[in-house]
């Protein structure tokens, strides 16, 4: 299997979120961050949006069963543990749809 891409940071909000996910939501969000991670350009992804406000610039979101998972990437080398990465993944926070915004 060949390694990923990007470097995946997840934030403590968004670990402990994903840790209280029922099974099925924890495979829809993961498959989608293994396609995310695997990319050249994560924004290409045809589920990966914007935020429309603009004080939310960076951030991008996509949609796993009832859940948004909010995300930003930043672009740019990283090496970790040996690795070169295109940059960092930082997995913001996992939230219900109904209290996402």
């Amino acid at each position: 299997m060949a390694a990923h891409k990007w470097l995946l940071v997840v934030q403590p909000a968004a670990q402990e979120r994903f840790n209280g996910l029922p099974s099925a939501q924890k495979r829809a969000v993961f498959r989608h961050l293994r396609e995310l991670l695997n990319v050249d350009d994560p924004f290409a992804l045809p589920f990966v949006e914007m935020l429309k406000d603009r004080k939310f610039a960076r951030i991008r979101k996509f949609r796993a069963g009832d859940y948004r998972v909010f995300l930003v990437v930043e672009s740019g080398e990283v090496i970790h543990l040996k690795r070169a990465y295109k940059g960092r993944l930082y997995l913001l926070d996992i939230r219900d749809r109904k209290e996402a915004y």
